[in-house]
Parts: C-alpha cells; structure tokens; sequence
C-alpha cells in the first residue's frame, strides 16, 4: 500500500491510524522485522484497506507485542517477529516481489520446500534465496512425509524437534563421515556453491534421517510394541530392536551395533542426556504429552548455526559462518519444537505472513 501511495511505510500508518488521541508509529522497516499494531489499530487498518478479514489472512499482523500498550492512542511498530522466517518461493509470489523488499513468510511446521517448485527456502529480506532440491530427491520425498506426520500428529513440532535431537548426537559423534551424509553433502555443495564446511551444519543435510525417525518415534503402534518389548525382554532388549529398525529405515544396517559400541565407551553423563535412551525410557514408563517429547538441554540440537559449526568443522567456525551467511545458510527454518524470536540485530523485513494462507497453494510446504 505504501508503494502505492508513493509514501513511507510510517508516513502511511500515521494518515490511516490518525486519531483525536493521538497516533505514535515506532521503528521503521529498516530498523525492525516485523509489523506490530495495538488492537485499535488492527480494526483501522483493516477496515482501510477494505478487508475485514486482514487479520485472518495476515495472522501475524494481529499477534499482541508485550510492548505495545493497549489504550486510545493507535500504536504500530516493527520489532523482531515471533519466529523463523523464509523468503516466500519466488515462482509462486513473483508478483509481490519490489526490488529490494522481499515477501518474507513464516514457515511454520512445514512450509519451508515448495514441493511445485522443489525448492528448500532460505531466509533473504531483499532478494530470493531457496536451494534447488532437483539433485536431492530423498529430500522432497521427506517433505511429504514430514507434511503427513503434520497433518496426523498433534504433537509433530516435539517429535520433529526430539529426531533431530537424535540424529544431532550421531553427528558429533563423527557420523558425519559416512557415505550418505558425504555423498548428500557433495550434492548440497555443488547446489549451493559453498564448501562442504558450509552445508554440513544446516538442517537440509540431515533432514530425511531426522523425519524418518520421527515417523518412527510417533507411531503409537511402535510406542505399543517398544513397551512390551520392555516389559517381556528388559530395556535393553527393546533398545537394540529400536535400534535395528532405525538402521533398517535409514539404510544403514551397522547402525546398531556402532551405536551400542558409542554407548559403551561413552560417559555416564552421555548416557543418561541421550535422547533416544531418555525417550525409550519415558515410553516404556508410559508418559505422554510434553513429558514423552522432552529433550534434555544439553543433548537438544544447537539453535544457532554458529553453535552447530564449532561442532561440526575442522575450520575456524568464524569463516564457515561468514560463508555461509553469504548464502542465506544461516537462518531460516529449523527443526524446533517452539517459535523461537529472530536476534534484534538480524536483517530487516516486511510483514510476515502464514506460507500457506499467503500462497494459496496446497503444495506450497504441503501443509493447509
């Protein structure tokens, strides 16, 4: 609308929320990510721009800010959205796209690929930025099902967020080194255009492992079988049948066996924080909810690419993260179970919109 007018976003927010009690518009695009309005001002801008439902199709638009007061004065202002966000696949929003603004949407559970397009979306305020996935087609086959365990579960953000927790642990151990992460790891490289330093900490590398176990882990059937398992054979028993079939779904059949010789040369500290032990455990006492899906801090998958770096590469972290920032790597959607707040000082944004609402496409990150 501000393009339109020939105005600044501020200048046009002041004109539509102007009130006898006065207006008070702080930040700007350029120093914020996200548009914040006090309720008052939700109900001005949507009745201004003649629809009634803005705050349904924008939902983000209508989330309450701890700083914003609710009182007569209509109040705006940019501050750090609410969660990861990408830059919405271009083919499908090319027409919204100015240059230097981007159209910035949150991902959600699943929206980071576009399925139409095989693209894995990245997080860019002013340009487009997505990996193509035409050479990674394990990948989009992981999306599907990682939309489906969306669709199914209620808890799919926890179960994601416990795999990834899981297969975190194989990757400092020195997984990293085996043939289908190298050869996946070749692949991601030759699409992206950085060293294999700069892929192997983002989430794509490990994404089909990641939600291969957590079909597993959600299965109340597997849940019901790993239970008696344990009551008939002992926990041990049930953790080497757990073990094998995680090995059998992800092709690895040495799985097992590798991962009972790390246990047992490991420290007691790694064992009780061990996300699968610590799961395994839980299921057989019967929990569920939050209890079941929790991940104990020390064993979660790092939250910030830097972290994951120091972990994960022989090279000054400082450098693979400069390389990887240069190509959008270093933010954008991540296996997380909750939202988590974008730093204060990341890159500007306009405002953020829900994936699917946005595009109207069911096949645009798979999930209505």
């Amino acid at each position: 609308m501000a393009a339109g007018f020939g105005l600044s976003a501020q200048d046009l927010l002041r004109g539509i929320l102007g009130s006898p009690h006065g207006v008070k518009v702080t930040n700007t695009p350029a120093t914020g990510l996200e548009l914040f309005l006090s309720p008052s001002a939700q109900v001005v801008l949507a009745r201004f721009s003649g629809l009634p439902r803005l705050p349904v199709l924008l939902p983000n638009l209508a989330a309450p800010h701890s700083r914003l007061v609710d009182d007569e004065v209509r109040r705006a202002a940019w501050y750090g959205p609410c969660g990861a966000w990408v830059g919405a696949c271009p083919p499908c929003t090319a027409r919204a796209w100015r240059p230097g603004q981007g159209v910035l949407v949150y991902p959600g559970a699943a929206g980071h690929v576009c399925r139409r397009h095989r693209r894995w979306l990245l997080a860019h305020t002013e340009r487009p930025a997505s990996i193509p996935l035409q050479t990674l087609p394990e990948v989009l086959a992981a999306h599907r099902r990682h939309a489906a365990l969306v669709r199914a579960h209620p808890r799919a953000e926890q179960v994601v967020s416990l795999a990834a927790a899981v297969v975190w642990s194989w990757q400092v151990q020195g997984w990293n080194f085996e043939r289908v992460w190298q050869d996946r790891a070749r692949r991601l490289t030759a699409a992206t255009g950085c060293t294999s330093a700069a892929v192997v900490p983002h989430a794509l590398l490990t994404y089909p492992e990641t939600i291969v176990i957590a079909r597993l882990l959600g299965d109340p059937r597997w849940q019901q079988r790993l239970r008696a398992a344990t009551t008939t054979t002992g926990t041990a028993a049930a953790a080497t049948m757990l073990l094998k079939e995680i090995g059998r779904r992800v092709d690895r059949p040495w799985l097992a066996d590798w991962l009972a010789a790390c246990t047992r040369i490991g420290s007691r500290e790694a064992a009780r924080t061990d996300p699968l032990q610590r799961w395994l455990l839980k299921s057989a006492d019967g929990a569920n909810g939050d209890a079941l899906w929790s991940v104990h801090q020390s064993a979660a998958r790092p939250t910030g690419y830097s972290n994951r770096a120091r972990f994960l590469t022989d090279r000054r972290s400082r450098f693979v993260v400069e390389e990887a920032k240069a190509a959008s790597l270093t933010g954008g959607w991540e296996p997380w179970a909750a939202p988590r707040a974008v730093p204060d000082d990341a890159m500007p944004v306009t405002v953020l919109a829900d994936t699917a609402r946005l595009c109207r496409l069911g096949d645009v990150g798979g999930v209505q």
